[in-house]
């Protein structure tokens, strides 16, 4: 009688949430499929001005109108090369 070896998936979400909302998403979407978190986090946190919305010249609003104005990422230790699914 053979052996059948199975390889455990490895999952990773990665997200990133200035406000949190992504954060409560990505927590549901990581228990539901059964892979570990990872947060991507600014070097510079923001401020409530900093996600002003209506505010056309916050720092989001700049970030998002601007493609090559993104944030300097605080933490970079995540293992993606070491998920199957990111």
């Amino acid at each position: 009688m053979s052996k059948e070896i199975r390889k455990i998936s490895k999952k990773l979400v990665a997200y990133f949430s200035a406000s949190g909302v992504t954060a409560k998403v990505a927590e549901k979407l990581s228990e539901g499929v059964g892979a570990q978190i990872y947060e991507i986090r600014p070097e510079i946190p923001y401020t409530n001005a900093d996600l002003d919305w209506q505010n056309k010249r916050s720092r989001s609003c700049i970030e998002m109108d601007d493609k090559s104005c993104r944030p300097q990422i605080a933490n970079q230790s995540a293992d993606v090369a070491g998920s199957e699914v990111v």
